[in-house]
């Protein structure tokens, strides 16, 4: 994922979460980090909140500001992500039925907020040996919190899928040193000065069972993952895949740039697509965005304030003005001409 690309998008608020919990708990100034990046304190703690993805990098900076020589913090940040944190694509990789499906689902798929490429260190045969991260996108000054993010995600991860200490053979960390902590998550040799982040391990064991694996659920996650991509090559309609995309995660995909991450396209190429169709892309989210808050007002319970926040809006007043210009009335308005029209039906 290009630098650029990243900050256009919007991401969820699980990793400024995590690390605002750990810098109040180190009673470290962690409301003028969120301050400096300009993040709303309450859009931090709202379950299933999204933030602009370039705040996300500017706190994250802040946090590394804050916490250059509280390594053991850095480790901490790590232990609290976990697949659970990758929505659809941490469930594919949580049923992994081995060490190489896990490593073939991860370096196959684009997660924009790492702002790492990952790539499967492999034999001359093909079996997989290893994974490579390099950083060719992220600030200089975050790699070394991100190197020690990936390698203690990495390697928790995959002592609980493995079911026991995962048998690294070598770690290359491309610092000049590796903090005492790092020791307890990784049984080998830690090799520093390297040029990037390097995980070995013996060929064989990539195709060891998973005690928690299933291919079943494996191969369905993937299918669901991937689905829109699918239904994108099958039918080339690129309007219609769009609107699906957006229906599927408005809060996130409100914006071209998300769209396009979501098809595994450049954001130039899916706005190119979209003008050789005659379409345009505020128009159709527009209308996936009216359908979907009409059908919600008219078949749900929730609240106005709760369907704004899941289409993304994060005030009430702004969906409201958005929606009297779609439908020509008040969300609440159109909430109660449904349900008489519905009532009348029922009658009749």
């Amino acid at each position: 994922m290009k630098g650029g690309t990243y900050q256009n998008l919007r991401v969820p608020n699980f990793s400024v979460h995590i690390l605002r919990g750990l810098l109040e708990e180190a009673d470290l100034d962690w409301r003028t980090a969120l301050a400096n990046a300009e993040i709303d304190p309450d859009a931090v703690n709202r379950p299933g909140g999204t933030i602009p993805a370039r705040k996300e990098l500017a706190f994250q900076l802040q946090f590394v500001g804050l916490t250059e020589d509280r390594v053991d913090l850095w480790v901490r940040a790590a232990r609290a992500y976990s697949l659970g944190s990758f929505g659809v694509r941490g469930l594919a990789l949580a049923t992994a039925p081995t060490i190489e499906a896990w490593v073939d689902v991860a370096s196959t798929t684009d997660y924009g907020p790492a702002l790492f490429e990952l790539a499967s260190l492999r034999t001359t045969d093909g079996a997989v040996t290893g994974m490579e991260f390099t950083y060719p996108d992220a600030p200089e000054e975050l790699i070394p919190f991100s190197v020690y993010r990936d390698l203690c995600f990495i390697a928790r991860n995959f002592t609980w899928l493995y079911g026991s200490p995962f048998p690294f053979t070598q770690i290359e960390f491309p610092l000049a040193e590796a903090s005492p902590e790092l020791s307890a998550n990784v049984p080998c040799s830690i090799d520093c000065g390297t040029e990037t982040l390097r995980l070995w391990w013996d060929p064989a064991t990539s195709a060891q069972e998973l005690p928690f694996g299933n291919a079943f659920q494996h191969a369905a996650w993937i299918k669901a993952d991937t689905q829109i991509v699918d239904t994108l090559k099958a039918t080339g309609d690129w309007a219609d895949t769009v609107a699906k995309t957006i229906r599927a995660a408005p809060e996130l995909n409100r914006k071209l740039a998300n769209v396009a991450a979501t098809l595994r396209v450049s954001p130039r190429t899916l706005q190119r697509k979209l003008e050789l169709t005659g379409d345009d892309f505020a128009q159709l989210r527009d209308k996936a965005l009216s359908d979907l808050a009409a059908d919600l007002l008219s078949n749900t319970d929730l609240s106005v304030a709760r369907i704004s926040r899941k289409l993304g809006y994060t005030e009430p007043a702004s969906f409201t003005i958005a929606f009297k210009r779609w439908k020509g009335m008040p969300p609440s308005a159109y909430r109660e001409a449904s349900h008489y029209k519905t009532n009348a039906k029922s009658r009749a």
